[in-house]
């Protein structure tokens, strides 16, 4: 395994933001309904929204994803620990999301903010557990409104659960319940149990691509981030120095990593995106709508790119980023 994938870092926003552009409109309902006990049908129209607000000091906040089925809209958000602060900032987002995407004046001449829909998803699982993140907002001593978000512990799902669910873009954090057993003193058995585990879900997730379950996309990238979380888990290990052996560990993953992927073309892949911010800016009748569909879609490939370790030059010729353009963009990017 070259040094690089061995000193990766795994950026889990950029990731999980990553995971969830990539898949596909009718993927992304599934997931929706299932997360949110919706039932949209999978030909429901989808809009992906700007997360990006500016706060009165000029500071960006960016929430990690937020969508919009039918009249309906959600913010998603993932976090690696609990917080005392984290009710507060959902909240944020939710105000911020509400202000630009669901603001509306109402058939008496009334402001409504329509709030999306929250959820908060955990990749750790420590001793507080949460069903729900709740915050009180007191308007008035006779006026209280309470705010509450949907609270998921990635660890409560096993590897079919998941699949089973259309919870595509969680399936590279699966490896996260074994973090706190890899951090701390373990045996050599452990580590071969937990690869064998992980052998496992690479063989599974290979199985729902060939069933047709997942896209050949969603394969690809699912695979090399489900790879770089654990490496990253690894890595951290050997800082403790309680990883046993990490050459092994390095061996499975390589060979997880060399499975090819029958009937995949990265590049196919890469021009059927710029075929779709294409299509999307066509439908909205305007020029700028189709340079500004095809623009997203290059920045959302090459961010998905980024977070798979494709080499920079690969990423500029594939997707026509002007070098410049791309420097921002990795630059964003590792601030995420």
């Amino acid at each position: 395994m070259d040094n690089m994938l061995k000193n990766t870092i795994a950026n889990f926003d950029g990731i999980a933001k990553s995971s969830l552009d990539s898949l596909k409109d009718e993927n992304l309902i599934q997931f929706i309904n299932h997360m949110f006990s919706k039932n949209f049908s999978v030909k429901s129209e989808v809009k992906r929204l700007s997360t990006e607000s500016n706060t009165t000091d000029l500071k960006q906040k960016r929430c990690d994803y937020l969508v919009r089925i039918e009249d309906e809209m959600f913010l998603i958000e993932i976090q690696s620990y609990d917080d005392d602060e984290m009710a507060i900032r959902i909240f944020d987002y939710g105000f911020r999301g509400a202000e630009i995407h669901g603001k509306i004046i109402a058939a008496d001449g009334i402001y409504e903010f329509n709030f999306p829909q929250p959820a908060v998803f955990y990749l750790r699982k420590g001793n507080k557990v949460l069903d729900k993140l709740n915050m009180r907002v007191k308007i008035t001593p006779e006026n209280t409104i309470e705010y509450c978000a949907r609270v998921i512990y990635i660890a409560d799902y096993s590897f079919d659960d998941m699949l089973d669910n259309y919870m595509f873009p969680m399936l590279p954090f699966y490896s996260m319940r074994y973090e706190n057993l890899l951090l701390n003193k373990h045996t050599e058995e452990d580590e071969k149990e937990v690869l064998s585990d992980l052998l496992e879900c690479s063989k599974k997730l290979k199985a729902a691509f060939k069933k047709g379950i997942i896209t050949g996309q969603t394969y690809h990238y699912s695979r090399e981030w489900f790879i770089r979380v654990f490496i990253g888990i690894i890595n951290k290990a050997k800082n403790v120095n309680t990883f046993v052996n990490e050459e092994e560990a390095f061996r499975v993953m390589q060979m997880m990593l060399d499975e090819p992927i029958e009937g995949f073309d990265i590049y196919k892949a890469l021009r059927e995106s710029e075929t779709k911010g294409f299509k999307k800016g066509h439908e909205e009748g305007r020029e700028e709508g189709r340079e500004e569909g095809i623009t997203e879609n290059k920045i959302t490939t090459a961010r998905s790119l980024l977070a798979s370790g494709v080499s920079d030059d690969i990423i500029i010729n594939c997707t026509g980023i002007s070098p410049a353009d791309f420097e921002k963009i990795k630059a964003e990017t590792e601030k995420i």
